[in-house]
């Protein structure tokens, strides 16, 4: 009859509870991944989270809520969603929110085992969702999180499976009352998780997790990869409308409202950021036409974009010009670009080559604009060399035109004469012309005097606020506004000097993109916010060139003055700086633009081995050769008995340290359970089990030391001998049953 009494375990109605606390955390890490979608859902999945964390924290309120309710539950999921359908023209939000839905209904009611693997499922879309559309590191947290609280559901799960043998589906009355798992606390489980707790086991696990985590990041760096958004559509179903607002169209307030949101859009990387002196204009997309509501990209520049696109990974930028010219600035500029942010890309100035990471369709570059055919489903990168920082642009076929010279009527071309156009309508006209006499006097102004004389008019007459109160009246809102006194925002003050120069008869247009950003302070990048968001205007000189005018109280740019002194780049130092500088160390390490930064990271690997390798065998060679020329040395008794006693200490040293950790490793035993584990007991096992082994098949174990020692492992403390005396006893009878199978 064996001794040994069994390891604790759980029982039924523990690992049921234990199953309810995984399943809840594991809707709860799928809830948050929504988090990181751009999608309308905030408030369901805050309602949802609250009454999963409640249900979680209290198993007993599903069974008190109305029957009324859970029958009530699924007809009003299903209405809900055909509703959810009808009012919304995108697909997948509305399959998102579904999930939201089933999820929570999963996750409150008392389940069986089909029931947990439905929560699985629903959970796993929602990852699998969140995984396609978004490049995160807290996505990449959550990610382990979901992986490991399903791996210890799907275990309880295959537990309670083994043991119970009941229906495999929940039944609707079975919901109408507290089951005996939810009654009661979670300390008295979180006691019992401690007790029967292998930590050994768990170490083991831990340590495996961890070794596949770290090999398939391993692996993730050095197999060549591609970008696996490309090839869904998802994002096309979600929104339609950039995150940024700089898309063909920029309504006034739209700019306004992006500048309130203070998530970065995008990331610069210098290989020489000390000689960046001033906050560069990231001009994006160039607005021509006038329109009542605001300013938006013509049909004719839209075209022309159209007619230039190709699948190419190269684009030149300065065609006549030196790829490398002498104000060149920043080396190489690597752009990361977050997705969704706009189609067309962000460009501190000319450029001489621009590098995609692959082949993409691109149109351009015409008018300083480079575009990709759809915005970027995932994080966009590409590099730029050769920039420089300049504040004009050539355009000669405007020059043309404005020489007199015949320009082709075609809507199919770029027309430059929609950048003359402004307010149509006599009351429009009349009032622009009257502010026009008013900023110049009544005399013939070039270009950069009036646009000087009306950037100082707009700055006296307005000042700067994130949002503006257009007047009522007739006339279009940007007249309205000129002939108020009330505070704009820059695509104000932007679309004000444009329409103003316009209608002193010099071409003008909006330019929006994003100005300046702050350096992160730990990785030497610039990172710029939605809240860097910007709109200048671009006014013709009459020779040729476009030339960069900020109008807006701060801007730098005004044609005729000089420009301020250079500035110090402002660097951001914080917590949330600290933070994204991990995600650029991972983009910097991640996203490659070939293979060649893979293979030398390998190359790296390999080398770092064979030189730590070659080190190693070198000092380990250095030894040998010591411990040989010390044992070869002339040998007496002083230093036999030095030896002697080295190797003694050291031996005590090493049998202290044993016995130190042993005496740790006892007490950390007690501590841990202390109603179950005790040394005496566990030591008095031990000496059985040793006596056993001694005796062999025999058998011949000494019978009054057994039964001492079965005395002090299973009988109670008051009926013990004294335990020191009973192990000496042990020893010898060991060592004699030994001597007598040796004879």
């Amino acid at each position: 009859m064996s001794t040994v009494s069994p390891p604790p375990q759980l029982s039924l109605d523990e690992l049921r509870r234990l199953k309810w606390l995984l399943g809840g955390t594991l809707a709860l890490v799928s809830l948050w991944t929504i988090f990181f979608l751009d999608v309308e859902a905030v408030g369901l999945v805050a309602v949802a989270g609250a009454a999963i964390a409640a249900a979680l924290v209290w198993p007993q309120l599903p069974a008190r809520l109305p029957a009324l309710v859970w029958r009530l539950s699924v007809p009003g999921i299903i209405v809900a969603v055909a509703a959810d359908f009808y009012l919304s023209h995108e697909t997948l939000p509305v399959l998102i929110r579904l999930a939201v839905l089933l999820v929570l209904y999963r996750a409150v009611s008392y389940r069986r085992r089909r029931e947990d693997l439905q929560l699985i499922l629903l959970g796993l879309f929602l990852i699998v969702v969140a995984g396609v559309l978004t490049v995160s590191l807290g996505f990449a947290v959550l990610l382990l999180l979901f992986t490991a609280c399903t791996l210890g559901f799907l275990f309880v799960v295959t537990l309670i499976d083994a043991v119970d043998t009941g229906p495999t589906v929940m039944r609707p009355e079975e919901m109408r009352e507290v089951p005996a798992w939810a009654r009661g606390g979670w300390g008295r489980l979180a006691v019992r998780l401690r007790q029967v707790a292998d930590w050994r086991l768990l170490a083991l696990a831990a340590g495996l997790f961890g070794f596949v985590v770290a090999l398939s990041g391993l692996l993730f760096l050095v197999i060549p990869r591609f970008e696996l958004a490309t090839g869904f559509f998802l994002d096309r179903y979600i929104t339609r409308k950039t995150h940024t607002g700089f898309s063909e169209t920029v309504r006034f307030g739209d700019v306004g409202e992006l500048v309130k949101d203070e998530s970065v859009a995008l990331r610069v990387d210098l290989t020489d950021a000390a000689s960046l002196r001033v906050p560069p204009y990231f001009r994006m997309v160039v607005l021509d036409e006038y329109v009542p509501s605001g300013f938006r990209l013509s049909t004719g520049l839209k075209n022309q974009l159209i007619s230039s696109q190709s699948a190419r990974q190269y684009v030149r930028g300065r065609v006549n010009g030196p790829v490398y010219p002498a104000d060149a600035v920043g080396g190489q500029w690597t752009f990361y670009v977050e997705p969704g942010v706009s189609r067309f890309l962000p460009l501190p100035g000319s450029f001489g080559n621009l590098r995609l990471r692959e082949q993409l369709p691109v149109q351009g570059p015409f008018q300083g604009l480079v575009a990709l055919r759809t915005e970027a489903m995932a994080m966009l990168a590409y590099q730029l060399e050769g920039v420089a920082l300049g504040a004009t642009l050539r355009d000669p076929l405007l020059a043309q035109y404005v020489r007199g010279a015949r320009v082709k009527r075609d809507e199919r071309q770029y027309d430059p004469r929609v950048t003359l156009l402004g307010p149509i309508g006599a009351p429009n006209q009349d009032a622009l012309a009257a502010m026009v006499r008013e900023i110049s006097g009544g005399a013939k102004l070039s270009a950069a005097d009036f646009t000087a004389r009306a950037t100082d008019w707009l700055r006296a007459h307005h000042a700067y606020a994130l949002s503006a109160h257009i007047p009522r009246g007739p006339k279009d809102d940007i007249v309205k506004w000129l002939e108020s006194r009330e505070p704009g925002f820059c695509e104000h003050f932007a679309a004000g000097l444009a329409v103003l120069c316009r209608a002193a008869g010099h071409p003008a247009r909006v330019v929006a993109g994003f100005h300046g950003g702050t350096l992160n302070a730990f990785e030497n990048y610039i990172m710029v916010r939605n809240s860097d968001a910007h709109a200048w205007a671009e006014v013709f000189d009459g020779d040729g060139n476009w030339v960069r005018a900020d109008p807006t109280p701060g801007g730098e740019a005004v044609p005729g003055r000089t420009t301020r002194d250079e500035v110090r780049q402002e660097q951001d130092n914080s917590w949330s700086a600290r933070f994204d500088s991990l995600r650029v160390l991972w983009y910097r390490r991640i996203v490659n633009f070939d293979s060649r930064q893979q293979a030398q990271m390998v190359d790296d690997v390999k080398t770092f081995t064979t030189e730590t390798g070659t080190a190693l065998r070198a000092r380990l060679e250095e030894w040998t050769k010591r411990i040989k020329a010390w044992l070869a040395g002339p040998w007496d008794g002083r230093r036999i008995a030095r030896t002697a006693g080295g190797l003694t200490g050291a031996a005590a040293a090493a049998w202290g340290l044993l016995r130190a950790a042993r005496m740790a490793w006892t007490g950390w035993q007690h501590w841990r359970r202390p109603g179950e584990f005790d040394p005496v007991r566990r030591e008095a096992g031990r000496w059985l089990t040793r006596l056993r082994a001694a005796a062999g098949r025999s058998g011949a174990e000494p019978p009054e030391v057994v039964a001492d020692l079965q005395r002090l492992r299973f009988g109670r403390r008051e009926t013990w001998p004294e335990p020191g005396r009973v192990f000496q006893r042990a020893r010898r009878a060991r060592r004699a049953v030994r001597r007598d199978k040796v004879g």
